[in-house]
C-alpha cells in the first residue's frame, strides 16, 4: 500500500473511533456537542486535542441523517488529516474549534434569553440533485456552505430545533446540561440540594432574627 493509502486508511480508522465515541455518550450527539462547548480546549494535550478535532469533524459530516439535510463543503477544515485532501479528510485547527465553540455559545445565550436565535450564512447555495435511479421519488437538496465552521452551526441549528427545550444552564454550577425532564431546573441532585440546604439555613436565619425582634420588643414592654 502507498504512503497515500496508508494515510487515508490511518484517518478512516480514528474517523470512525470517534464517530463511534459521539454515539456511545449518554445523550448522543447533543451530549457531544455539549461536552465539547465546555471543553477548555487550550489546555488539552496535542494527543487530547487531536482526539477532538476527529470528534468535531465527525460530527459535521456524519449526523446529517438526525440533524439537518445534506451538505456539499466546498473546502474542508484546515489541516489536511490526508496529504492534498480538499474536504472530508481533514480535521480543524485548534482555533476553528475556539471559534466554534464561542458562535454557538453566544447563540445559545440569546435562545436562553430571548426563545429563539438567528444564524447568519453568507453566500449559501442549495443544490437540488434529481431523483436517483433507485427508489427514490424525489429529489434531493443539498446545503452547500463554503466554511465547514458553518456546517457546524448547520449541524447545531436542527439539534437545537429538536431538542433546545432541555439544553439548560445549571443555575447553581452553571454547567450546560441536557434536562432528563421538563422541569428539571439543576444539572445534578447536589447542586439542588445544595440550593435546597441554603434555602433552608437563610430560613433558619430569618425565623431567628425575627425571634429576636419579638424578644427586645417584648423586653421593652
Amino acid at each position: 500500500m502507498s504512503a497515500q493509502g496508508h494515510a487515508e486508511q490511518d484517518f478512516q480508522v480514528e474517523y470512525e473511533k470517534a464517530m463511534e465515541r459521539i454515539q456511545t455518550m449518554p445523550d448522543g450527539a447533543v451530549g457531544w456537542v455539549l461536552r465539547f462547548l465546555q471543553t477548555d480546549l487550550e489546555a488539552l494535550t496535542p494527543t487530547e486535542w487531536t482526539l477532538v478535532a476527529f470528534e468535531v469533524a465527525a460530527f459535521v459530516d456524519e449526523t446529517g441523517e438526525r440533524y439537518g439535510g445534506m451538505v456539499a463543503p466546498e473546502s474542508g477544515w484546515s489541516v489536511e488529516g490526508v496529504p492534498h485532501a480538499k474536504n472530508y479528510q481533514t480535521i480543524p485547527s485548534r482555533k476553528e474549534a475556539l471559534d466554534i465553540q464561542a458562535a454557538v455559545l453566544e447563540h445559545l445565550e440569546l435562545y436562553w434569553h430571548e426563545g429563539y436565535t438567528e444564524f447568519t450564512f453568507p453566500q449559501m447555495t442549495l443544490v437540488v440533485v434529481s431523483p436517483g435511479e433507485g427508489s427514490d421519488e424525489a429529489g434531493t437538496v443539498i446545503v452547500s456552505a463554503k466554511r465547514k465552521a458553518k456546517e457546524f452551526e448547520y449541524r447545531f441549528i436542527h439539534l437545537l430545533a429538536h431538542t433546545g427545550d432541555y439544553i439548560r444552564r445549571c443555575p447553581e454550577c452553571a454547567t450546560i446540561f441536557f434536562a432528563i425532564r421538563r422541569d428539571q431546573l439543576y444539572c445534578q441532585p447536589r447542586c439542588q440540594n445544595r440550593v435546597a440546604a441554603r434555602k433552608w439555613r437563610e430560613a433558619q436565619k430569618t425565623g431567628e432574627r425575627k425571634e429576636s425582634r419579638r424578644g427586645k420588643k417584648s423586653g421593652k414592654g
